[in-house]
């Protein structure tokens, strides 16, 4: 993590691996988001980079998330979210985001998140072209939720999340 300007921190550098994937995404600030895919017979994969979907209506969209616990009070606008788009899929954790940053899903929710769950998905988000905020639309991963888009979904999803 790096201090800004205005003494806010944020991170400038990510890595989310995944063995059993195959996979190890990573981005620096103002390097791009790349994805490398290992498989067993080719352990020396070239880095592809990554970028998230164009998909700029919320009735296209495919959202991504864990579940339905901890939600609280949002639990009924996260629902009602849920009915407006094309798709969802329950991935959840790392993986919805990772899945925003290379632009198969765009977007991923989580209501409750930990600062170490979430530091290397908000770089290699904002490297693929996205956003990453709290469900309240706070930037960064300081605020204990995780909301990921491709960027132009990200108001219609935060103001579906706080009507």
């Amino acid at each position: 993590m790096e201090k800004s300007g205005d003494g806010s921190e944020k991170v400038v550098v990510g890595v989310v691996s995944a063995p059993a994937l195959f996979r190890r995404w990573y981005a620096y600030e103002g390097g791009g988001a790349f994805v490398i895919v290992n498989k067993e017979s080719d352990a020396h994969s070239t880095p592809r980079k990554i970028s998230v979907s164009a998909i700029s209506k919320i009735e296209d969209a495919s959202i991504s998330h864990s579940d339905f616990q901890g939600w609280g009070q949002r639990l009924e606008p996260f629902r009602a979210l849920l009915d407006q788009v094309w798709r969802t899929r329950a991935h959840g954790d790392f993986w919805s985001h990772m899945l925003v940053a290379e632009g198969a899903v765009d977007v991923a929710i989580e209501p409750s998140l930990a600062l170490w769950d979430m530091a290397a998905l908000d770089i290699i988000v904002r490297e693929a072209g996205g956003v990453f905020t709290n469900t309240a639309g706070e930037s960064g991963p300081f605020g204990g939720s995780g909301v990921s888009t491709n960027g132009t979904l990200h108001n219609a999803v935060i103001n579906g999340l706080n009507p």
